[in-house]
């Protein structure tokens, strides 16, 4: 388990079944550091799930500077850092390692939220930074799975009952809509337990898990035109419907 911030209740109850490690996602050295801790201590690393969030510490908005000639002041995108990059760094050190296991490959499995698609007003970057690890979970997700046997996939969460959400704004979700934890873990272990899996995402309505989208005419990738993926990668994609 890695965090920012340290849950003693937690690892009191969960006990020799997990170690914890202080990690700032949005920085690549501590990421790095937690994975080798991890590797040295386990000696292999089977699933990395992640699952750090933040919403917007400011606002793109500018509301409050409404009327002065002053160039606005360069935006806090804190939210962006962790949830997005967050994922990236995650994943590139994930392959690194599974790559080590006595069998290579794994599962990757990243935390979006239902902001990625619908409308939430009050945390545009957010919006963004989730949007984006759907599209990165699926952009990478083919050459994953043929390259190194890794697959990734995302989970849509929606409101969930935690203490990081203010009581009003829980309140203010109409009955019925709050999605449950139970719901959340049920969409976990499907993409854990069903090797099937791969580059989907999952949305966690109250208490329905649906895929995103349906048909598989919406999963048609743009094609892959070879010598620019060996230029950018290094190798061709191994992908069959790839452009030589």
């Amino acid at each position: 388990m890695a965090d920012i911030n340290t849950n003693e209740k937690l690892l009191q109850e969960l006990g020799d079944n997990a170690s914890f490690h202080k990690t700032d996602v949005s920085s690549y050295s501590e990421q790095s550091k937690t994975f080798q801790d991890v590797w040295d201590q386990y000696g292999r690393i089977d699933a990395l799930l992640a699952n750090a969030g933040v919403v917007d510490k400011g606002s793109i908005y500018i509301l409050n500077h409404r009327g002065s000639d002053e160039l606005p002041p360069k935006p806090n995108l804190g939210c962006t850092d962790v949830n997005f990059k967050g994922l990236v760094y995650g994943t590139q050190l994930a392959i690194h390692f599974m790559r080590k296991n006595e069998t290579p490959g794994g599962s990757i499995i990243a935390t979006s939220s239902n902001a990625a698609v619908i409308p939430h007003e009050a945390a545009p970057e957010y919006c963004g930074a989730k949007a984006g690890m759907v599209g990165f979970v699926r952009g990478a997700s083919r050459v994953l799975k043929i390259k190194e046997n890794i697959r990734i996939n995302a989970v849509l969460p929606g409101v969930i009952r935690t203490p990081l959400l203010p009581a009003g704004a829980i309140a203010a979700v109409p009955p019925g809509c709050i999605t449950q934890l139970s719901t959340v873990v049920s969409a976990f272990n499907k993409f854990l337990d069903d090797e099937s899996l791969n580059g989907e995402a999952l949305e966690c309505s109250a208490e329905d898990v649906v895929p995103l989208v349906y048909g598989k005419s919406t999963m048609s990738p743009v094609p892959v035109w070879d010598p620019l993926f060996k230029m950018m990668h290094h190798e061709n994609s191994g992908l069959p419907e790839a452009v030589a």
